[in-house]
């Protein structure tokens, strides 16, 4: 028995050893893309045992990451990596900052010169001051980027800070070459049930208004901000403007009548919220509604607010919350006797359908459907994902009344998502709203395209050299707005030999781009690829097919 274990234990050993000597390291340097200057103390990281899909990292329970320290001259050595496609990312250990992405294709063999030129992110200092260039303590100040997301252009939070007690504020890890406006605001993070300010608005001391850098309380004419990397820029004062103080007054009632209630308020766009970088979430000010679910909430300027009402109690459950999100808009006065009803989940049902005959042997793919909150943290009794067989259906067993964005995810060669509609409508590249007056007005219907291809691109300059690390982009040839443009586009990144290969594409008519410029959806740069486009590689897709291209690197417009 003790030499039949023996035996199995030794091949145990030499299978390992021979999966081992399969695997590779990845090494090189990290160093400062402006000066080439080695940057120590940057972690080096990738993760093995996941399916990529995408943007999508799809883990098991065998995914495990592999990681290295850059020394003091800036180098870095993963090692045991299995062969396959592998997104090694570099970061800061000591400021959680932005990070650098290489794809790298391994088999078996080591690679060197994998190094990380990264463009430093930028410090940003100044003061806040009110209207008689006093300090202003305790201000709010965010980072602000205007953007495209499902469509349609917004503004969206990207980091925080706050002044001190002589008005001072710092913003770290701000990233260069991004445009951003800088935002400073008062927000209390507790109010009363019943606010005591006068009722004569003449009375009211007046109060600070959403300020934008240097002087605006409009968006659209405040100052665009852009660090060069590294930049420390000092000096960026922002003068609070004051406004006439308004209130807004009413009561919430629940299924169980007006106790246990509570609210909370904060202005809109910028708010917290998804984005297409991840998105920013803070807590809103507010607290329990008074007796009789009354509540009257002042100190407001002119704007558009959100205000959330829900039932406390409910929330503590397995149950979703009884919820309202409410769109408030004060102009020039107060808005008195608010009537607001919170109310329970909606039931949202949902069937996945193939485009097209089924085939003769059944699919064994399922698919993931997704509904995110747009403009708010997902409570921790909501169910955000459901499976389903396809074709087949599914169900969320109860959704709050407000915005959500919808997507789907399959994993198999030659399917993707053609479509969702609500109500006949599409959202697959907008927002879906769910109301109360909604319910049993309509299901989801995710159509399952089977004719999907792929493109491999291969990128080289004019000598035949292989264009590593390149930002390839593919763009459906048939958008018609820069908006639908940011929400349809397909990106991707060169491995060490120039290569990369698309997820499922439906088939048609596409531009394919490789550049080395950075893309993002500011709508600046959504504007250079617009403007670009037609300058682009033309490549037709035919259904089911491999498709390939090979491009030259260019720079964008």
């Amino acid at each position: 028995m003790s030499a039949r274990i023996l035996a199995i234990g030794l091949a145990a050993g030499a299978l390992m050893a021979q999966s081992t000597a399969t695997n590779s390291a990845v090494s090189g340097v990290v160093k400062d893309r402006a000066t080439g200057q080695p940057l120590a103390n940057y972690t080096v990281s990738t993760s093995i045992n996941v399916t990529y899909v995408g943007d999508t990292v799809i883990q098991t329970r065998a995914t495990k990451d592999v990681t290295s320290t850059t020394d003091s001259s800036g180098r870095y050595k993963l090692l045991d990596l299995p062969t396959g496609e592998h997104r090694i990312e570099a970061r800061d250990a000591q400021r959680f900052g932005s990070s650098l992405t290489r794809h790298i294709t391994t088999g078996g063999v080591d690679i060197e010169g994998v190094d990380f030129l990264v463009k430093l992110d930028g410090t940003i200092k100044g003061k806040v001051v009110d209207e008689n260039k006093e300090p202003v303590p305790g201000m709010t100040i965010s980072l602000v980027s205007r953007e495209y997301y499902l469509g349609n252009v917004g503004y969206y939070v990207r980091g925080h800070g706050r002044t001190n007690d002589l008005g001072e504020y710092t913003l770290e890890r701000v990233a260069a070459g991004h445009p951003y406006l800088i935002l400073a605001e008062k927000r209390e993070q507790r109010l009363p049930a019943f606010s005591e300010a006068p009722l004569d608005a003449k009375l009211r001391k007046r109060v600070p208004v959403r300020t934008y850098y240097p002087n605006s309380p409009e968006k659209e004419s405040a100052e665009v901000v852009v660090l060069r990397p590294g930049e420390r820029r000092e000096g960026m004062d922002i003068e609070v403007k004051k406004s006439q103080s308004y209130c807004i007054e009413g009561s919430l009632t629940g299924p169980s009548g007006p106790e246990g209630l509570s609210f909370s308020i904060e202005p809109q766009q910028p708010g917290s919220g998804i984005s297409s970088g991840g998105g920013s979430f803070s807590v809103a000010p507010g607290g329990p509604a008074g007796a009789e679910g009354k509540f009257r909430i002042c100190d407001l300027y002119p704007g558009t607010y959100r205000l959330i009402a829900m039932e406390r109690a409910a929330s503590a459950g397995t149950q979703a919350p009884n919820f309202a999100a409410v769109p408030i808009t004060i102009s020039d006065q107060d808005q008195r006797n608010l009537k607001i009803p919170v109310s329970g989940g909606i039931p949202v049902e949902g069937e996945v359908v193939l485009d097209g005959a089924a085939p003769a042997t059944p699919l064994t793919a399922r698919i993931n459907v997704q509904l995110m909150p747009l403009l708010r943290a997902p409570y921790a009794s909501e169910v955000g994902s459901a499976r389903s067989e396809i074709p087949g259906t599914f169900s969320f067993p109860a959704k709050l009344p407000d915005d959500y964005r919808v997507s789907a995810f399959i994993m198999t060669p030659g399917l993707y998502v053609k479509d969702i509609t609500f109500a006949d409508r599409s959202v697959l590249y907008e927002p879906l709203r769910l109301g109360s007056a909604m319910a049993g007005s309509g299901h989801l219907r995710v159509t399952v395209g089977q004719d999907g291809a792929t493109l491999s691109v291969r990128v080289a300059d004019k000598d035949g050299n292989p264009g590593a690390d390149m930002h390839v982009l593919v763009l459906p040839a048939d958008v018609r707005s820069e908006g639908v443009l940011a929400a349809r586009i397909v990106q991707g990144q060169t491995d060490q030999t120039g290569q990369y290969t698309s997820t499922t594409l439906a088939p048609g008519k596409y531009y394919a781009v490789a550049t080395e410029d950075l893309y993002d959806a500011t709508v600046e740069s959504i504007g250079r690829l617009w403007r670009s486009r037609n300058r682009f590689t033309e490549v037709d897709v035919a259904a089911g097919a491999a498709a390939q291209v090979k491009l030259e690197p260019v720079k964008l417009d």
